[in-house]
């Protein structure tokens, strides 16, 4: 964060000339399997309270400006050609003011036989309530400044076409893409942000120019990769597989038995070759529901599959009201015909 400019060391006569409050937030580091640019990050708690007030107590949420994330992937796929952005740490990008870096102090040290040093954070912090709000809003006023009046399709983009720092949209030109790509690369370098390179429809990975996509297709069959095994070159839009080479949209299914640390599972998601095996034994409704449930589908691409789902749900509540209420059946096991019938989804 020093070194990109997102945080500053505070020297001993920092203090110096400054009469306004002053706040310290705590943090942690904590994992993330799921993402191959940063498996580790740290989080700033500034809801953490002091003598009965947080950061967070005193800060407005703000207005919710949040695009609704199934019109922005059925948009994404609704023309010929599609193209997608991720800007590079968002949140980072928009300066703070001097009295807010001194609400945002906090302590570090890369050894335990370093002194602790008094650092602060200098741009908008994830961990702050209006965070969110700030960053959307910072990117739309910048696409109104007066000298991009002329960028229409571009500045729609940046207000339609986004969710959080995902951008996603689409043309039936890949030319006129291209273009409007740029351009709404050049509205964001003027507001500080960046992005990372595009991923676009018939381009394989993130690197190289985009590319009119061929019509010749590998008929070699490919492994889907799990959400928590996917590398550094394999995209993600808005939590749904994109695979640019084919341009296909791929739900990205897990089933993982673990116990969850926080929101986390502990444990790697299971292939299709070990659920057979890895299955709990007993298996009970609480088990199968928690599975069922973080079946991720949007825009209901999966719903005939999903379908059988909610009737094995449907069905295994039906068994347990028989006797007695089924809000007291959640930890006990399923009848045998139904676990297999849960096997084989």
């Amino acid at each position: 964060m020093v070194s990109r400019g997102a945080a500053i060391e505070l020297n001993e006569g920092s203090d110096q000339g400054w009469n306004g409050p002053i706040w310290y937030i705590s943090h942690l580091v904590a994992p993330n399997p799921h993402s191959s640019s940063t498996p580790v990050r740290i989080v700033w708690n500034s809801s953490q309270e002091f003598r009965g007030l947080s950061l967070n107590n005193l800060l407005h949420k703000g207005p919710d400006v949040l695009n609704p994330i199934r019109g922005v992937l059925l948009r994404f796929r609704s023309r010929l050609h599609a193209a997608l952005g991720d800007v590079k740490k968002m949140y980072n990008s928009v300066w703070l003011k001097d009295e807010e870096v001194h609400l945002h102090r906090f302590l570090w040290r890369d050894n335990p036989e370093d002194e602790i040093g008094v650092f602060a954070v200098v741009r908008v912090n994830i961990g702050d309530k209006p965070a969110g709000c700030i960053a959307q809003v910072a990117m739309r006023e910048t696409a109104n400044l007066p000298q991009f009046t002329s960028m229409v399709e571009e500045r729609r983009i940046l207000t339609e076409d986004c969710y959080v720092d995902d951008i996603l949209t689409s043309h039936d030109d890949l030319q006129t893409l291209c273009r409007m790509t740029e351009g709404v690369e050049e509205i964001l370098k003027a507001g500080g942000f960046s992005l990372k390179p595009w991923v676009v429809t018939g381009q394989s990975g993130r690197s190289g120019k985009p590319t009119v996509p061929s019509k010749a297709r590998s008929t070699e069959p490919k492994t889907l990769i799990l959400p928590n095994q996917m590398r550094d070159e394999e995209n993600r839009a808005l939590g749904l597989g994109y695979e640019p080479e084919s341009d296909k949209l791929r739900v990205l299914t897990s089933v993982n038995f673990s116990r969850r640390r926080g929101k986390m599972r502990t444990g790697l998601d299971l292939r299709e070759d070990e659920i057979r095996g890895s299955t709990p034994d007993p298996l009970t409704r609480r088990m199968m529901l928690s599975q069922i449930a973080g079946f991720y589908d949007p825009i209901g691409l999966a719903s005939p599959a999903k379908q059988r789902e909610v009737m094995l749900i449907r069905e295994s509540f039906q068994e347990a009201g028989r006797d007695h209420p089924s809000k007291d059946t959640w930890d006990d096991p399923l009848r045998h015909a139904l676990r297999g019938c849960n096997k084989t989804l």
